[in-house]
């Protein structure tokens, strides 16, 4: 497939790819298999790009997960990002491509169905029972930016979540770092040796015996909101692993609620919102 991106303002080719902290060897391949174009022409890495041209990358791919045929719920889609809402009780991605059951491969069809010869690239993931936002990127460019500002945490992701009990400050910020659990394979702790890792969070509304939070991850370590949450004597509802009450819930009571970054190629800032899903919603009113 061929990704065209419209300049803005005058910059050079290679600080134009720079910009979407493409690796060098990428960049090298793309000039190598001349893959690149400048409004339909061939062009140098040092050649100067003026507002309105057009940049083209070829991209050689093909679907490479198991193509599923279930219900994709699209939140935002454009020619560079496809933005869903994972539902709970499914992993985003399998061990094995060959297998089935997972968002990707949900994905793989949805791109089947519209043609495009992509491979599924999703930028981010989210725990099998966690719901919301997902971000998918279509091309290598875009890939490369969400996964560079990720890393940096300038993509802000907002979470929302039902812990137990009443919080004695309504907002605030847990910072501790988080490390394997050598007693355990699948869970992780509060650990001195741990990697740093702060969440931040505030309380929207009390509950008979719990409470919603919004939460802003600082980092983004394996099970970071319900490790730090469980700490500090307030486990997310329906955690067994943690501890969690599962009475009144029966999954882990998180859901990716909202995203925030800038554009890679308009610059323009994206919000993008989801909902609590139903069941989560039937915690609102009890």
């Amino acid at each position: 497939m061929k990704f065209d991106y419209k300049i803005l303002e005058e910059i050079r080719l290679i600080d134009y790819l720079n910009h979407f902290h493409l690796s060098k060897s990428k960049i090298y391949t793309l000039f190598l298999e001349k893959n690149i174009l400048v409004n339909d022409a061939p062009c140098k890495r040092e050649s100067l790009l003026k507002k309105g041209d057009i940049v083209s990358i070829i991209e050689n791919e093909e679907i490479d997960f198991l193509c599923e045929n279930k219900k994709l719920d699209i939140i935002y889609e454009d020619d560079y990002f496809l933005i869903v809402n994972k539902p709970k009780n499914i992993i985003v991605h399998p061990d094995n491509k060959d297998k089935g059951g997972s968002l990707c491969s949900v994905v793989a069809n949805y791109y089947k169905n519209k043609g495009y010869d992509l491979s599924v690239k999703y930028a981010h993931r989210l725990d099998i029972d966690t719901t919301g936002i997902i971000i998918f990127c279509k091309d290598m460019l875009t890939m490369a930016y969400m996964n560079y500002y990720i890393s940096i945490h300038e993509v802000k992701r907002y979470y929302r979540a039902f812990v137990g009990g009443i919080l004695k400050n309504k907002e605030g910020i847990i910072n501790f770092p988080i490390g394997e659990d050598r007693h355990h394979k699948s869970r992780r702790r509060v650990s001195k040796t741990g990697q740093d890792a702060i969440t931040e969070y505030k309380v929207i509304k009390e509950f008979k015996g719990y409470s919603l939070v919004e939460i802003l991850l600082q980092t983004g370590r394996t099970h970071q909101i319900r490790v730090h949450f469980s700490h500090i004597g307030h486990p997310l509802l329906g955690d067994e692993l943690y501890r969690g009450d599962i009475s009144c819930f029966k999954r882990v009571a998180l859901h990716s609620y909202r995203l925030e970054f800038t554009h890679p190629v308009t610059k323009q800032s994206v919000s993008i919102v989801k909902e609590l899903p139903f069941d989560m919603k039937e915690l609102l009113v009890k």
